[in-house]
């Protein structure tokens, strides 16, 4: 494994919500891609997830960003 390896940071069911904080992340100097219009099948019923990939090295400093967003956006 290397740091510079993409892994998974975070899945929601709302294209929009993955565009912001992609932006959010680009933002803060965060490398990070996009994978979106994916469609996954629950019970024969589908369900559309957008996923934000990281490399592995800004795991930690991406997750704190987005806590931060996510925290904004409760209060």
């Amino acid at each position: 494994m290397s740091d510079n390896d993409m892994v998974c940071l975070a899945t929601t069911s709302d294209p929009a919500e993955a565009r912001l904080w992609r932006q959010a992340l680009q933002a803060e100097g965060i490398e990070n891609e996009l994978g979106e219009d994916l469609t996954v099948y629950v019970d024969n019923v589908p369900w559309i997830q957008a996923d934000l990939w990281v490399h592995r090295a800004q795991v930690e400093a991406a997750t704190a960003i987005l806590e931060r967003l996510l925290t904004h956006q409760l209060s």
